[in-house]
């Protein structure tokens, strides 16, 4: 299936590639099937349904090593997952500027990688917040 994407141009894709977000993706509840693709090491959740819906998204652990992810068991449940070892967990960037790129660590995206389906879900967790720096070195210097 070919699907017209806002920065890769038009991308043949097999269906079975497709992320199904039942709930969509807050602010994007209508919404339900995504891509996730990956570019120079950069990735992003791409909507097939709509070609300029696509976030940029990365891997927490690699920048938060510390980062703690507790999934509800109702989640776990409505996702089907049944192992740790099937979840893919992405946390959506807001990039400003290269030095300014903030991340949403309080509403992670959680894929269940054997079902292909996925969520965004809110952590209760108060540690965390929706525009945390990935870079916090680099905020804490441009910020004088």
């Amino acid at each position: 299936m070919k699907v017209p994407t806002r920065y890769f141009g038009e991308i043949e894709v097999e269906e079975n590639k497709f992320i199904l977000f039942p709930w969509g993706l807050p602010g994007f509840e209508n919404l339900r099937q995504f891509l996730l693709l990956e570019e120079e090491g950069f990735f992003w959740l791409q909507s097939v349904e709509e070609r300029d819906v696509i976030f940029a998204v990365c891997d927490p652990f690699l920048y938060f090593p510390n980062y703690e992810v507790d999934i509800p068991s109702s989640e776990c449940q409505a996702l089907g997952i049944v192992s740790e070892e099937e979840v893919i967990i992405l946390t959506i960037m807001n990039i400003q500027s290269p030095e300014n790129i903030k991340v949403n660590l309080l509403a992670p995206v959680i894929i269940n990688c054997r079902l292909r389906m996925g969520k965004q879900i809110i952590l209760e967790n108060e540690r965390y917040s929706l525009h945390h720096p990935l870079f916090p070195e680099k905020a804490n210097s441009s910020a004088g």
